[in-house]
């Protein structure tokens, strides 16, 4: 997430700084960071993005699944993703789509320029708190947050943060007035350096307790000289699901599909 505020007067774009490469889910990624003199959120790659794509690495999901990386900054987790097969769309504010853009279509072709990019993943401008634009108003069965929770807090964002996530969850508010249609409900995987711990687990537990989700701590495998490229050996980092709970899934599965039972024999 990037404060418009921060780009000046001037109004310019921000400066693509040097690429980095990334070795995930058996594909090399290639990113640039946005105009690093800013030293703001979206204009760097974050641990909790690398940290979301190695879960998948370690614990691949079977099937083609739709992915959303929320907020994602310089892409890395969503581009990993993509690279891998899954079907993923980036979002973040608009004034930093010009660089998730760029790197989306370097890792698609090897170039830099933004109409290069030929389907690589779904590149999106959005705020928190706002209705979702037409190409997020799906159903999405991640959703990925890489180092989100302390910047809701310390940005005092969490309304704004939650509404979001309530949108996306297809709850109150869905399809006329914004939010995620198609009734699916996606796990949302958090990942994150720890700064604040108890703000920041109240902030996962408003998410869990608005969304009527639970939550799920997830381990944390790291091994390598790859884990040194982002991740402080000193500091403490979390991995957290927000899913059903398993009853409710275990309804939801014994329940026929759309356009059978009942409603076909209505038909007859």
């Amino acid at each position: 997430m990037i404060d418009a505020a921060i780009i000046g007067a001037s109004g310019l774009p921000p400066r693509r700084g040097p690429t980095q490469k990334y070795e995930l889910l058996g594909n090399t990624i290639v990113l640039s960071q946005g105009d690093s003199s800013f030293e703001h959120t979206g204009w760097r790659t974050w641990a909790g993005s690398w940290l979301l794509a190695k879960h998948f690495e370690c614990k691949p999901v079977s099937g083609r699944k739709r992915v959303l990386d929320l907020s994602c900054g310089t892409g890395l987790a969503g581009i990993a993703l993509a690279r891998a097969g899954y079907e993923v769309t980036l979002c973040d504010m608009e004034v930093n789509m010009g660089t998730v853009r760029s790197n989306v279509a370097r890792n698609a072709t090897g170039a830099e320029e933004e109409h290069d990019a030929t389907g690589l993943a779904q590149a999106v401008g959005y705020s928190w708190g706002t209705p979702l634009p037409l190409e997020l108003r799906i159903a999405f069965d991640i959703v990925l947050c890489g180092d989100l929770l302390y910047h809701v807090w310390s940005g005092r964002l969490q309304n704004e943060f939650l509404t979001t996530l309530q949108y996306l969850n297809g709850g109150a508010g869905a399809g006329a007035a914004g939010g995620a249609e198609g009734g699916r409900r996606p796990d949302f995987l958090f990942g994150w350096q720890v700064r604040s711990g108890r703000q920041e687990g109240q902030v996962l537990e408003s998410a869990a307790r608005r969304l009527g989700l639970v939550q799920e701590e997830l381990p944390i495998e790291l091994s390598g000289e790859d884990s040194l490229a982002l991740l402080h050996p000193q500091a403490k980092y979390r991995m957290v699901r927000l899913r059903r709970a398993p009853a409710e899934v275990a309804m939801c599965a014994a329940l026929p599909p759309a356009g059978t039972g009942e409603a076909e024999e209505g038909e007859q």
